[in-house]
């Protein structure tokens, strides 16, 4: 019976440690202009395994002229307001709640962009927000800087 007892507690003593949650990738603060730019391009760690830098950075949200949405959606993210400066698209995932974008209907007005910020705050067309994510190389080998764009961890509003 004690070696029952003894051999459960450590399956479950192992069975936690394999579940735990691998640390992220510590976040590199940097600007708009700098995100889809070599210096955030896809690496390999000591595994061979392609990893992607985790930055963070400050931007003016604009509803995308188009958009094609699935489980994640495009919102474009300007340098300045108005459109202004260099552009990156984030990837927000689609939903109601924390960091996700409500899914936009058929023909839809820059006014119904909403997104909920990290710490519950309603965001849109024209927020001023701080955007920390995971830089994606796109789709396309070899051309990353052409399909370069952010995958969404965490948006707040920024002062």
């Amino acid at each position: 019976m004690k070696i029952l007892v003894i051999t459960a507690l450590f399956s479950v003593v192992v069975f936690s440690t394999a579940c735990k949650k691998k640390p992220e990738a510590p976040v590199e603060p940097t600007t708009i202009d700098k995100v889809c730019t070599e210096q955030f391009g896809p690496y390999y760690d000591e595994r061979k395994y392609v990893k992607f830098h985790r930055v963070s950075f400050s931007g003016y949200l604009a509803t995308p002229k188009s958009a094609m949405i699935s489980n994640t959606m495009f919102v474009d993210v300007h340098e300045k307001p108005n459109r202004a400066g260099t552009l990156v698209r984030a990837s927000f995932r689609v939903g109601t709640g924390k960091n996700q974008v409500e899914r936009l209907g058929k023909s839809y007005k820059e006014s119904d962009l909403k997104i909920e910020a990290n710490n519950g705050t309603m965001l849109g067309h024209g927020s001023k927000v701080h955007i920390v994510g995971d830089v994606s190389p796109g789709g396309v080998p070899g051309k990353w800087l052409d399909g370069c764009y952010v995958r969404v961890g965490s948006v707040e509003q920024a002062q």
